[in-house]
């Protein structure tokens, strides 16, 4: 019958609209008898209220359902990029830069800690140890028989293996104007759709509704036979299945 899969798109510390989600997408499972896995976009912590609880439920999610995937965020990224790639004053720095700037102020607060006095050292002694196993384990892209799971994009022209990290996490243009094919149908978070809906091109499929301040988080489902389905989690207790996207031009 085949693994259905699931990809959900930029969460944003929207942990209840995620367990919303997760438990709709798991009664479509056992009402149409198939077995699935879930692929998170990326970018589930910082700027919402509940960064931890999100980070919870991916953690959960990822040991319950074999073949299930984390694709890194750029926000994602800079909790291991300064314990990882950074030394010295640069960690401090970008610590700053995250809590100020990205923000990771809401992240640490939703774990109990007080931005103003954590440092890169409370980082490594006090962030939970499975949590930033599990961002170290993130996969840079998913790839399907007619689409490829990312979190921002791809540069356009470039072969998948030569794709750089900065712009599977960062990119926006010429990602999003390129009219061209990229082989493959990306779907694809990162850059909140201007209609609050999932939007469509001929070579693209944009997922991310700005869940922490529009209280809508989608996903798309991908069956075995790679027909798509969307659908909507809404911050009144309700998710939508099949939702009609909108669709665009491939350039913009």
């Amino acid at each position: 019958m085949g693994q259905h899969t699931f990809a959900i798109g930029d969460v944003h510390g929207r942990a209840d609209l995620l367990e919303l989600l997760l438990t709709a997408i798991g009664r479509l499972a056992a009402e149409g008898h198939f077995t699935y896995r879930v692929v998170f976009l990326g970018d589930i912590i910082d700027r919402g209220p509940n960064s931890a609880a999100a980070m919870a439920a991916v953690v959960r999610t990822l040991e319950a359902l074999p073949g299930s995937r984390l694709i890194l965020g750029n926000h994602d990224w800079f909790p291991i990029r300064i314990l990882d790639e950074l030394a010295g004053a640069q960690r401090e720095m970008a610590l700053r830069h995250w809590v100020y700037k990205m923000g990771g102020y809401a992240t640490l607060v939703s774990y109990g800690f007080e931005p103003e006095t954590f440092g890169v050292r409370d980082l490594e002694q006090r962030f939970p140890v499975k949590h930033l196993e599990v961002l170290r384990d993130a996969e840079r892209f998913v790839e399907l028989p007619d689409h490829l799971l990312v979190h921002a994009g791809l540069a356009p022209g470039v072969p998948l293996e030569g794709q750089t990290a900065y712009d599977l996490m960062w990119i926006r243009d010429p990602f999003l104007s390129f009219a061209g094919s990229f082989g493959k149908t990306v779907i694809h978070g990162h850059t909140v759709t201007d209609s609050g809906l999932c939007e469509v091109t001929e070579n693209r499929i944009a997922i991310d509704t700005g869940a922490y301040s529009s209280g809508r988080l989608s996903a798309a489902w991908i069956d075995p036979d790679s027909d798509i389905t969307l659908l909507h989690a809404e911050a009144d207790g309700k998710v939508t299945v099949g939702v009609q996207p909108v669709q665009l031009r491939a350039a913009a």
